[in-house]
């Protein structure tokens, strides 16, 4: 019996060639992808460090309020706030302290330049992942004290002011003078920017009176936004 031997012809070197120029393109392709999405989300911060933080800090030594008369406020409210992590490692203001009296359940807050309209905060709440928080204890819209309100922010790109996990994305973009409305049962109230400060995560002296007899609300969230590095606070007083 004859025994026959079959082989295959080696790729011509033109086949090669094309081989090796699709694994050059796809390996291309791969690259500008990646370095893509990561100039996605590094750019806000970029953009965060180099043209919104000085924005913000530019004004903090002219604040409305001299340091010397910030209370200190040595109070069993201001006593019981700590700071606390999640398991996503993401750190926020908590407290034991419950409220006495009858209070409101909740609030709705208008930012007409943010596009925010009536959005939902919920009174003595720690949660805001479906409503923007006020934090236990603090002063109700109208009182004296300080309202103090926290909501999230996401990357810009994400920005939706309709959504309460990315409601403050846009939160710096707050001027001097800005509107911040409030409606509270059948009451109404209006407060304006008087300044904006970043300060670390566990500085918890933003949740404090302002001064002895102002009506201030605080509107607090991480930034640069899409991280939690850092909080932004934006200080208003009623008109």
């Amino acid at each position: 019996m004859d025994l026959e031997i079959y082989s295959k012809d080696p790729p011509s070197s033109n086949s090669l060639s094309l081989l090796q120029r699709t694994d050059r393109y796809f390996y291309t392709i791969l690259t500008i992808i990646g370095l893509a999405s990561i100039l996605f989300a590094l750019w806000p911060y970029l953009v965060w460090q180099v043209s919104t933080m000085p924005k913000l800090t530019s004004h903090v030594k002219n604040v409305p309020v001299p340091q010397s008369k910030v209370l200190s406020a040595s109070t069993s409210y201001a006593e019981n706030i700590q700071v606390v992590k999640d398991s996503d490692g993401f750190s926020y203001f908590a407290t034991t302290y419950k409220p006495q009296g009858q209070r409101p359940k909740e609030f709705y807050v208008t930012i007409p330049k943010l596009k925010i309209f009536k959005a939902i905060a919920k009174v003595d709440s720690l949660n805001f992942k479906q409503n923007l928080s006020h934090f236990p204890g603090s002063a109700l819209p109208g009182e004296v004290g300080n309202v103090f309100i926290t909501g999230h922010s996401v990357l810009p790109q994400f920005n939706d002011p309709k959504n309460y996990l990315a409601i403050f994305t846009k939160l710096s973009e707050l001027e001097i003078g800005d509107k911040i409305e409030v409606n509270i049962g059948d009451k109404y109230y209006e407060y304006l920017v008087q300044y904006a400060k970043v300060v670390d995560p566990h500085d918890l002296s933003v949740i404090r009176p302002i001064s002895a007899n102002g009506k201030n609300l605080t509107l607090m969230t991480c930034v640069p936004p899409g991280t939690s590095l850092k909080r932004l606070v934006v200080i208003t007083s009623l008109i």
